[in-house]
């Protein structure tokens, strides 16, 4: 846990404001704590008793049939953001993945040459999250339809003992696939299937090391989401203030209801950057010491465990940032002029006009003069061409 601490330090120090700024983008997508199921709840529809002799009230009757077109394109529009969302959320996981081994941001970059894994990623997900809908939503379904004259508490209870061994479930399959599953599927260059089928001999023959593991992370988000939390509530105080004194303010309080939702969204991703890093950084960590084969990071494990990072200088000094041209190893990390990728001579990370040099950290886009493809042609020989696909 230590070592993750000290590779989190070196990642986002000194502090680079568009370095940051691309980070938060890509928290807000990927999320602190995994990306989780929906839960759709919905409420009964119909009146409270029976309708009198004389007719029903037109002023509280509610038509279903007039409203259920509307619903059904509300409902539509949002599975289709939810799944807009999901599909970046995807996207950005190999692009956060490549950010933390590379020592540097390139969302742009990063993100189109991995639209294949992010996709199969995807539909990995919505399948997870289709099976764990059937497992519960088809026992619920089978409940409501036999217990027309009443509510069956019993049956309810059983369905929620059955559901805590689903939801458990669908969390660790969904974690592990983000944290461990997804850098195998970069490293080998696999499907998910094919990544679970190369991860599960370290993750059966190390068992104990991910329980540790999962318990230790579970603990940890529930310490630091509390205390970002509070952190998030103390730094809204002054913002809360104006906001109510805004408000009393005619055609302002509008122009600040559309200011302050986006600054709240902006503030909790930064506040999120150094705890999504921590957490990945200690997967890769983990996953890297059960298998060195699938060590995403291995220049950035060996800084931090010979004593820690040299900011002096030396080859041996650290990891190369600039990890996006492919070298003898595969692994795109050839430069060792700076042992810790960060260029001296670079501005403030605002404005990087130096055509020469290859880290672009302020723009989106970056034109590298090297090749800039995948470095991951390394993969086992017996890891046939047809177990990168499903």
């Amino acid at each position: 846990m230590s070592d993750a601490i000290d590779v989190t330090r070196e990642f986002l120090t000194p502090v680079r404001p568009w370095m940051w700024l691309k980070l938060a983008l890509i928290v807000f997508f990927v999320g602190g704590t995994g990306f989780g199921g929906s839960s759709f709840s919905g409420g009964g529809f119909g009146g409270g008793g029976t309708p009198s002799e004389t007719g029903t009230d037109p002023v509280t009757s509610v038509d279903f049939a007039e409203w259920l077109p509307i619903l059904i394109v509300i409902g539509a529009i949002l599975l289709v953001i939810g799944l807009g969302f999901l599909f970046v959320s995807s996207l950005f996981e190999f692009t956060l993945l490549e950010s933390l081994r590379s020592g540097e941001v390139h969302v742009r970059r990063y993100t189109s040459r991995n639209v294949g894994r992010g996709a199969r990623l995807f539909g990995f997900r919505v399948a997870l999250g289709l099976i764990t809908l059937l497992l519960l939503g088809v026992p619920l379904v089978a409940i409501v339809l036999s217990t027309s004259e009443g509510i069956a508490w019993g049956l309810i209870g059983l369905l929620v003992l059955f559901a805590i061994p689903v939801v458990l479930g669908f969390a660790i399959v969904d974690r592990f696939t983000t944290v461990f599953v997804a850098p195998t599927m970069l490293e080998r260059d696999l499907g998910v299937l094919a990544a679970w089928k190369r991860f599960w001999p370290t993750l059966t023959g190390n068992w104990k090391e991910y329980v540790v593991y999962f318990l230790l992370v579970w603990v940890l988000q529930l310490v630091i989401g509390f205390a970002t939390m509070m952190l998030l509530v103390v730094l809204l105080i002054p913002f809360l203030i104006l906001f109510f004194i805004l408000l009393l303010i005619p055609f302002v309080n509008l122009l600040v209801l559309v200011l302050l939702i986006p600054l709240l969204i902006i503030l909790s991703a930064l506040i999120q950057v150094p705890v999504v890093t921590y957490l990945r950084y200690y997967a890769l960590l983990v996953l890297g010491d059960t298998d060195s084969a699938l060590d995403l990071i291995p220049e950035q494990r060996a800084a931090v465990r010979d004593g820690g990072p040299d900011r002096t200088g030396g080859a041996s000094a650290g990891w190369d940032s600039d990890g996006d041209g492919p070298d003898e190893d595969g692994r795109g990390r050839d430069d060792e002029s700076d042992p810790w990728g960060r260029d001296q001579s670079r501005d403030d990370g605002w404005n990087d006009t130096d055509d020469t040099v290859s880290q672009d950290d302020t723009g989106w886009d970056d034109t590298d003069s090297r090749d800039d493809t995948d470095s991951r042609d390394d993969t086992d020989s017996s890891e046939s061409d047809d177990d990168r696909g499903w």
